[in-house]
């Protein structure tokens, strides 16, 4: 009897975790883009503007972020992956659609190594390099 309730009370501590396992998993949509309107209101007047869009590719890395700022383009980025899902170029474009400024990437084994930023003529602005400790 004593056997009985030891092993009853072990298999409910044991099976207890499994609906957490069972249940399946929900797959999220897969999203190309984002479009952000604010609406602002006044006493007499409603107006609606843009606030942001963020565009995706199939694989969920963002390719292109716009901010605004009062329906006018106030901050414009594009990027650009490797076949690991590594961001390795950013631009940032002005309202014109000029890229003023870029960055590029480097990695090693997964980790970010090198960050070299440029000018929008691509002269060499900044460089930061990564270094890791790992155990």
């Amino acid at each position: 009897m004593k056997v009985e309730k030891v092993v009853m009370v072990f298999l409910m501590i044991v099976f207890s975790g499994v609906p957490a396992f069972c249940q399946k998993s929900e797959k999220k949509p897969k999203i190309k883009s984002i479009t952000i309107l604010e609406e602002k209101s006044d006493v007499l007047i409603k107006k609606q503007v843009k606030d942001s869009e963020t565009f995706y590719d199939s694989r969920g890395n963002i390719l292109e972020e716009i901010n605004y700022k009062q329906g006018k383009v106030d901050k414009h980025f594009r990027y650009q992956y490797d076949n690991e899902d590594n961001k390795i170029k950013e631009e940032k474009i002005d309202p014109s659609g000029k890229v003023t400024e870029y960055s590029e990437y480097k990695y090693e084994n997964g980790l970010r190594t090198e960050k070299i930023v440029y000018t929008g003529s691509g002269k060499i602005k900044s460089k930061k390099v990564y270094q890791y400790t790992t155990w």
